[in-house]
């Protein structure tokens, strides 16, 4: 695969070759994403040089600790071309008394709160950083839980899991007699967490302007969410969100378990879309065994993925008219959605957690009756719409609030990572589903839709266009349903993929959703991560908010369509 860049056409590997301080370039597991290692000293320009050869987007920002039993950590970062999906890596070897590298925020504004979440859970420094501190644990927490050292008991966390000495500017090692240790921060004998987390960020949350905390209890913040607004009169002249209030480690638990026990645990995570998790994961789990779904699952799991899309952008719609006081839409939207949620729990057995997807295909088979009263539903799915969207699209009240609220340039777009419905009505034409094809999708086209104010209003117009779009693509999908099993013979009921790695990535509602998957040969991934499209997309908040008028911020916030078990996990 090649694009031009420039004036030159180059190939992924060719992207990393030449490149000061990059050595040992080799595939990033059987799906052949070019890899090369390089040190902290070399990072920055490393990472430089490949954003300037075209792979402007950063796919992925993580760490892998004690890899193959070894001590030390890697850090490993993926990096896009988004006009053909081509992808490669750079991976950091670290020390465990040198767990520091150079910050990439200078180049990706993004960068800095994916760097906040390797510090949080792995306690790696990150230097340069405007503002290291923890993002989904306490301030107060000690120790670092994705850590392999990091064990914990019915009673707490053991003194020996709490050691982990993680030397900063400014402070002492983690030990278990100084709990309120943070690597950089040295806190205060009566630690007050509301007055330590205004402080770091944009000076303007500490001045003497008016600082309003909206959240995390505020109804209207989508979730357990808390935004720090830094105001003059009425107008947002800084934002930050603060979030970890849904945290519950599950990467961290899918290390304990087997690899089908995970499936349960990342429906979890985007509670209000599993599936495109479930598969994700099971793409890169498939890549890393050598197995291949069968045809027949390769349509089922766009079926369910498309109708679940539906249903994930169902209930944005209907928070979207809460969002600027309708309550009508809220009743039309969960009408349909629970008539599609009847079709999951007919299928799987279940409505929102589904457990479904499995290697080489898919749990049950759908039965022809249920098939059929899908395809009757999908066919009326328009005329259903046109009774939803006449309630807001021409409602007067409902286009003065949206219309130009919210912008977000293209620019902010590809600067902090955004991806989905978000970068799409800012001009932003990439969809994963039709760039880089995964289950059916090279077998059914797929329309993207896009506009380009990149206002609240058109984020709404996005979306609509896309239920509207996945409709008719399950509708395809269905109709042509071919024969055969729906799961590939010969998969071990015990899974033990050998050594290795695999990143897959898949378009849900939300964006690009992606699943690194890391093995070490045993019964248990050991280390899964899980790339959410939501968490990158809610850190765009400062530039999405800044301009804004009190009155504006929820139905922008609103327009970004978080979920924070996702963004949390």
């Amino acid at each position: 695969m090649t694009s031009v860049v420039g004036v030159h056409t180059i190939t992924p590997a060719e992207a990393l070759e030449g490149l000061s301080g990059v050595t040992d370039i080799e595939p990033l597991g059987p799906g052949g994403m070019p890899c090369g290692h390089t040190t902290p000293e070399a990072l920055v320009s490393a990472a430089r040089a490949i954003k300037e050869r075209g792979f402007s987007h950063l796919a992925l920002l993580t760490a892998i600790d004690g890899v193959e039993g070894s001590g030390g950590l890697e850090m490993i970062y993926a990096f896009k071309r988004r006009e053909d999906s081509a992808m490669v890596a750079l991976k950091v070897r670290l020390s465990d008394d040198a767990l520091r590298v150079p910050s990439i925020y200078t180049l990706w504004s993004g960068a800095g709160p994916l760097e906040r979440e390797v510090y949080d859970l792995f306690g790696v420094v990150f230097d340069g950083h405007p503002n290291l501190n923890r993002i989904v644990l306490r301030d107060d927490f000690v120790g670092h839980p994705l850590r392999k050292s990091f064990e914990m008991s019915g009673t707490g966390v053991s003194a020996e899991a709490v050691a982990v000495a993680v030397t900063g500017p400014g402070t002492a090692s983690h030990t278990a007699e100084t709990p309120g240790a943070v690597a950089g921060v040295t806190l205060p004998a009566e630690f007050d967490p509301f007055e330590a987390a205004a402080q770091p960020g944009d000076p303007a949350l500490h001045s003497e302007r008016l600082i309003l905390n909206m959240g995390p209890q505020h109804p209207s913040t989508h979730g357990v969410l808390h935004i720090y607004l830094a105001l003059e009169g009425e107008t947002v002249v800084a934002a930050q969100p603060t979030h970890g209030y849904l945290h519950r480690c599950i990467e961290k638990l899918c290390e304990k378990n087997a690899y089908k026990a995970c499936t349960p645990l990342l429906d979890r995570s985007d509670y209000v879309s599993g599936f495109h998790t479930e598969l994700a994961y099971m793409l890169a789990l498939e890549e890393l065994m050598g197995v291949e779904s069968t045809p027949k699952a390769d349509y089922l799991r766009v079926v369910f993925s498309e109708l679940v899309r539906i249903t994930s952008h169902h209930t944005w719609f209907a928070a979207v008219g809460f969002d600027t006081g309708a309550l009508t839409p809220f009743l039309y939207a969960f009408i349909d959605r629970e008539k599609i949620l009847d079709f999951f729990e007919t299928v799987t057995g279940a409505r929102m957690m589904f457990n479904y997807f499995r290697p080489g295909g898919v749990k049950d088979d759908i039965q022809p009756e249920a098939a059929a009263s899908m395809i009757k539903y999908l066919k009326t799915f328009d005329r259903s719409m046109d009774d939803c969207v006449s309630l807001l699209t021409d409602n007067e009240i409902f286009r003065v609030r949206m219309r130009g609220v919210g912008m977000l340039s293209r620019k902010d777009i590809a600067d902090y990572g955004v991806t989905g419905p978000l970068a799409r009505a800012s001009g932003f034409d990439h969809d994963v589903r039709r760039d880089a094809p995964y289950a059916a999708y090279d077998r059914i086209p797929v329309n993207v839709a896009l506009a380009q104010a990149g206002d609240t209003f058109d984020r709404y117009v996005v979306r609509i266009a896309e239920m509207r779009e996945s409709a008719r693509i399950a509708l395809a999908a269905l109709e042509g349903l071919p024969e055969g099993p729906h799961i590939a013979e010969g998969v071990p009921r015990s899974i033990r993929p050998p050594a290795g790695a695999a990143y897959r990535e898949v378009e849900s509602p939300r964006g690009e959703l992606g699943v690194l998957v890391v093995s070490d040969g045993s019964a248990s991934p050991w280390r899964l991560k899980v790339r959410s499209p939501a968490f990158s997309n809610l850190h765009v908040a400062p530039a999405l908010l800044k301009g804004c008028r009190v009155g504006d911020v929820i139905p922008a916030l609103g327009s970004v369509d978080v979920v924070m078990g996702e963004i949390d996990r």
